[in-house]
């Protein structure tokens, strides 16, 4: 299934900008999630899956103050299970979390959640249309603004005077 969509690479800065986290917050992060640490410096290396994944993870701790460190018993299987499916698969799913036992499921959105232990549902369809509007507001101030003045032709004689009438 990875290969029916394209792979779109963001930076570690992307990546951090998408998902509304502080620098200090991904440096934290890193240390304690292991996908995060595959980044090398500036260089593009993040796919779309893991924003979501990062998404999940900032919901869980900054929204429902799980501390990161309990989450790094899931941090492999969340970021691979957000790799596996694209985004229209995924918005249209809701994550189900077992903390206690480090287990995901992934379910449709209108699948019933298992009810005979704890776990923490997230519809993901939410995340991803935040992801989607902070990758396109990102992407329209990235534009190159116009010009204030139109641009002009250069004759030869002209562009030997150096431009100047």
């Amino acid at each position: 299934m990875a290969g029916d969509f394209v792979t779109v690479l963001y930076t570690p800065g992307q990546l951090r900008s998408a998902v509304s986290i502080a620098p200090e917050t991904y440096r934290h992060w890193k240390k304690a999630l292991g996908p995060l640490r595959r980044a090398r410096g500036h260089s593009p290396c993040f796919r779309s899956g893991d924003l979501v994944a990062l998404t999940v993870i900032r919901l869980l701790t900054l929204d429902m103050g799980i501390r990161v460190g309990a989450l790094t018993a899931i941090g492999e299987a969340l970021f691979d299970l957000c790799n596996r499916s694209p985004w229209p698969v995924l918005e249209r799913s809701k994550l189900i979390i077992d903390l206690p036992n480090a287990g995901l499921l992934l379910h449709g959105e209108f699948t019933e959640a298992p009810t005979d232990k704890p776990s923490i549902t997230i519809p993901l369809a939410p995340l991803i249309a935040q992801l989607r509007e902070q990758l396109l507001a990102a992407s329209i101030e990235d534009e190159q603004p116009s010009l204030r003045f139109p641009p002009v032709e250069i004759t030869p004689a002209l562009a030997s005077r150096g431009g100047r009438s």
